[in-house]
């Protein structure tokens, strides 16, 4: 008898067609999946697009003479007043899975680089450590980073510790090797020791049943290179220092998250208005595919400040209608447009809403990077 699936169901099953469950090597094709359809929850507009404020956290300012400062970026530890202020607001339920996805075979990211370079402020992303290499390109002041699946978020706090305590890609790599398994747990349990038991064992749990997956998993991305150039935050030591210096920093917030929920999303644009970091990076991966732009995913991504510094979008899509660059199609669009595009109701999906950025001329399929495809913004200089 076949199994009629859920709209929680459905949601998890987007997430996974992103990513490759424990145990396995990357498919050749993600898993089939069904549509969602969220309540029509309504949830007012952020009443501005830019963050402002006398009392803001800021976490722009040049750090004071002799403070200290982390990676190529130069950052300074967030003081108290910032720290409180990430940790502000309430985020999503996490929702239970049978898989979990904790590698992503998405490989192109470096198609994004030249739309996210160095555009600093905060990033918004779903999934796993993917979302480093986009992080670092875009050397992010502020990361948030977001998964349905508690499995995930808890993969993160374990890189959180694990990327501290290696100060080079190599041996954060080896850390998950069989070999010094005994020693990483070590390492993890010193670090979650305060944490319930409950919690802690299901952190720890999460190691063992991973680690073989992950590591080979990492092995592949530290050596990911695109004509000869390191493509990824483990292949570039630059781009791993950037990553390392924003957890050392406490820059990270790490939380369940519904991209169509009432809370994750809401909370990250609280934030970011309040300690006066716009949103310049906002990841999707292919989770637009199942399901509809609701009013709640239109209050959401509205709930999102940014400011005229070229905020973008970032999604992945599998389909046969594009030309892929791996398993994967990859797309920019600026988080401008994307609003513009959720404010009227006949863009009621991702396919419609590109749809009409053909039809209005505003899509650019040819962009002379195979697998890159644009909307509303002109295409790149051809590859030298």
């Amino acid at each position: 008898m076949a199994l009629r699936r859920s709209p929680v169901m459905c949601l998890v099953l987007a997430l996974a067609a992103c990513r490759d469950p424990v145990g396995d090597e990357p498919a050749s094709q993600p898993p089939d999946a069904g549509g969602r359809a969220d309540g029509e929850r309504a949830v007012a507009h952020a009443a501005s697009d830019r963050p402002r404020g006398d009392q803001s956290a800021d976490v722009a300012d040049a750090p004071p003479r002799g403070e200290e400062t982390f990676g190529p970026a130069k950052l300074r530890k967030l003081d108290d007043r910032a720290r409180e202020a990430l940790a502000q607001g309430e985020p999503d339920e996490p929702i239970p899975v049978e898989i979990h996805y904790v590698q992503s075979n998405e490989t192109r990211h470096d198609l994004y680089f030249p739309f996210i370079a160095n555009k600093g402020g905060a990033f918004v992303g779903v999934g796993s450590d993917q979302n480093y290499t986009m992080i670092a390109a875009a050397r992010s002041e502020l990361a948030f980073l977001l998964d349905i699946d508690l499995r995930v978020v808890d993969l993160h706090r374990m890189y959180q510790v694990l990327v501290v305590h290696h100060d080079d890609p190599r041996s954060l790599v080896d850390a998950w090797h069989e070999k010094n398994q005994a020693t990483t747990r070590a390492v993890l349990e010193e670090a979650f020791a305060d944490l319930p038991e409950r919690e802690r064992t299901r952190i720890l749990r999460g190691f063992t049943t991973a680690r073989e997956t992950v590591y080979r998993h990492l092995e592949r991305v530290i050596a990911r290179k695109r004509g000869g150039e390191p493509t990824s935050w483990l292949s570039d030591p630059e781009h791993y220092a950037h990553v390392r210096a924003l957890f050392q920093t406490g820059r990270v917030r790490i939380m369940p998250g519904d991209l169509a929920g009432a809370k994750s999303l809401q909370t990250v644009g609280s934030v970011c208005k309040a300690m006066n970091v716009p949103v310049r990076v906002f990841y999707m991966s292919n989770a637009e595919e199942y399901f509809k732009y609701t009013p709640q995913f239109v209050a959401n991504v509205g709930a999102l400040a940014f400011d005229d510094q070229g905020s973008m979008v970032l999604r992945t899509i599998y389909s046969k209608k594009w030309v892929h660059a791996d398993l994967w199609a990859y797309q920019v669009q600026p988080l401008a447009d994307f609003r513009t595009r959720l404010a009227d109701r006949k863009n009621r999906s991702r396919n419609p809403m590109l749809r009409y950025a053909e039809i209005d001329g505003t899509l650019a399929k040819e962009t002379g990077h195979e697998g890159l495809t644009l909307v509303a913004i002109d295409p790149p200089a051809e590859p030298g």
